[in-house]
């Protein structure tokens, strides 16, 4: 697979964490609150709490990953570096929302690194740097 796959994959992936957030949300509270306006909602469990904050780290991730794929694909610099790379952050993210979720901290500080190395070697294959 090349870095356009797992970019569509990081996007299919990204859209399991939006269904995960409405697993724990449907788990707390009932279909009438859930439908209503949400303005005066108890707080939320610590499972719906962690899927919250795995989907906005992951916003924070996707923001430098996405447009990295983009230009190595319009400028003919996907494969080597940039899919190894690709590979790695979605990899990573994987297990970051399964180690955040589960609690699993020392874990998912861990897997949060590998995703952003794998950010980091599309932005090295792209560099004037890079040979």
């Amino acid at each position: 697979m090349n870095a356009l796959d797992y970019l569509v994959l990081s996007v299919a992936l990204y859209g399991a964490n939006i269904v995960v957030q409405g697993v724990f949300a449907n788990l707390k509270y009932d279909p009438k609150t859930l439908l209503g306006n949400r303005d005066d909602f108890a707080p939320e469990g610590v499972g719906l709490m962690r899927a919250k904050r795995a989907q906005a780290n992951f916003t924070e991730a996707m923001v430098l990953f996405a447009p990295l794929v983009l230009v190595a694909s319009a400028t003919d610099k996907l494969g080597g570096l940039t899919d190894l790379g690709a590979a790695v952050f979605f990899w990573s993210r994987l297990a970051y929302l399964v180690s955040y979720v589960a609690g699993l901290g020392p874990v998912r500080s861990l897997v949060w690194f590998g995703g952003a190395a794998g950010t980091g070697m599309i932005l090295w294959a792209l560099s004037p740097f890079a040979a």
